[in-house]
């Protein structure tokens, strides 16, 4: 089935089944009835409704519904906590759901080709199965995420799916990132990597759960010094010119100007890079590249545990990921990407700036390369999807904190230029 008849759903079929359904031996099924010459083999439910679901639950038995609705329920926001909460008791109690069924089917008495997504994650955990609730992802980063549980409803890890060249790229950074991080430190935890392959040509990963009673922490309350620097210390000072991250970065934008996007903005980037280039930096080994408090948590012991490691970056300007805490979590409570976000975020993580070894006037430029990056990868997915993402970064608002941080880098980064 397809067409505007799988409503939102339509994202998991590209994000997720389509290379499946494509083989003709499996198929979806919104719940209309039983259809003759194909039969259920994993069945889901979508919250609210199919033409606007957010998420699938899956169709099991009363503990793994509740398991999937109750598990890290304390990382949500307050709103879906509440419902959480709600649903889960409900299923518990073995209570029906009013929710409309997304059947994946296979037909009678054929033989597939073709593992489930669920089935290969199970095979490589070395269980029977697992069961997932899966996010329906919009955005212009949008990938499948499955939150996985065995039998009996207990959390055993976290699977994501890449589907495109963008999304690939995403899986194999974080799965790099998680290898040389192997769980983290004393201080900041990060997910263990289970297992990593690649299903219907579409690579994949597979976390470790989080601990049963992570609560998401305060996006107003940035972390600590020690806790940023915790996975990735600083090793070095170095010219900006000389860092991994940079050199990265102006590769990218060879692409993007080798490709025709955008001339403006990619001139304007590469401008304000050349302003700073020769700025002698604290480096650091990477930075996380989206350290934010959702993707963030704390444990029973107050320890952090940072996931989400897609954007990561090595050999990095020490100090972005802090600013990227300050700047998310406006962001998260409705502000827009402008130079004034910009100027609380560094006044918010000057503490952490000095703890790497910034000096006063040259820890401006760490929000002028974390508007370099912001811009770069706005414009990147735009490219890759056709369109701006206006719900994240507006072009004009681009172009605006390109201007910014033009105005902040020749006029305070003097002192720290290495000659």
């Amino acid at each position: 089935m397809t067409g505007p008849d799988l409503g939102a759903v339509a994202h998991l079929v590209e994000q997720l089944w389509g290379p499946a359904l494509a083989t003709g031996d499996l198929r979806l099924d919104l719940g209309r009835g039983a259809t003759p010459g194909w039969t259920d083999v994993e069945t889901y439910q979508a919250l609210p409704s199919i033409a606007s679901a957010t998420m699938l639950l899956p169709t099991a038995e009363r503990r793994v519904l509740a398991g999937s609705l109750l598990n890290f329920r304390r990382l949500r926001d307050p709103g879906t906590r509440v419902q959480r909460r709600l649903l889960g008791s409900l299923a518990a109690r073995g209570v029906p759901l009013p929710f409309p069924q997304v059947r994946v089917q296979a037909r009678v008495g054929a033989g597939r080709r073709v593992p489930l997504p669920t089935e290969q994650v199970a095979a490589d955990l070395g269980l029977p199965r697992v069961h997932a609730s899966i996010g329906v992802r919009t955005g212009s980063n949008r990938k499948a995420t499955l939150q996985l549980v065995d039998d009996a409803g207990v959390a055993v890890g976290f699977a994501k799916f890449a589907w495109d060249p963008a999304s690939t790229g995403a899986v194999a950074r974080e799965a790099a990132a998680l290898r040389a991080l192997a769980g983290g430190t004393d201080a900041v935890r990060a997910p263990r990597l289970l297992a990593e392959g690649s299903w219907l040509g579409r690579p994949y990963l597979v976390t470790e759960p989080l601990p049963a009673a992570s609560r998401r922490p305060d996006p107003n309350l940035l972390p600590t010094a020690e806790e940023v620097f915790a996975p990735a210390p600083v090793g070095r000072r170095d010219v900006l010119a000389r860092t991994g991250q940079l050199q990265d970065l102006r590769l990218r934008l060879d692409v993007l100007r080798a490709g025709g996007a955008d001339p403006e903005l990619v001139d304007a980037l590469d401008d304000l890079l050349a302003l700073v280039a020769d700025v002698e930096v604290p480096v650091a080994a990477r930075w996380h590249g989206d350290f934010t408090a959702w993707n963030s948590a704390r444990d029973e012991q107050d320890r952090l545990w940072c996931w989400d490691w897609e954007s990561s970056e090595l050999d990095a300007v020490a100090g972005l990921d802090a600013i990227h805490w300050v700047a998310g979590g406006a962001t998260l409570a409705g502000t827009r990407y402008d130079g004034a976000l910009i100027a609380t975020a560094l006044d918010r993580a000057a503490p952490v700036l000095t703890a790497a070894g910034h000096s006063r006037a040259g820890a401006v430029v760490v929000p002028v390369v974390y508007v370099a990056t912001l811009v770069e990868r706005a414009l990147s997915l735009a490219v890759g999807n056709g369109r701006w993402d206006d719900a994240w970064l507006r072009r004009d608002e681009a172009a605006a904190l390109l201007a910014h941080a033009r105005t902040l880098a020749p006029a305070r980064v003097g002192a720290d230029v290495h000659c």
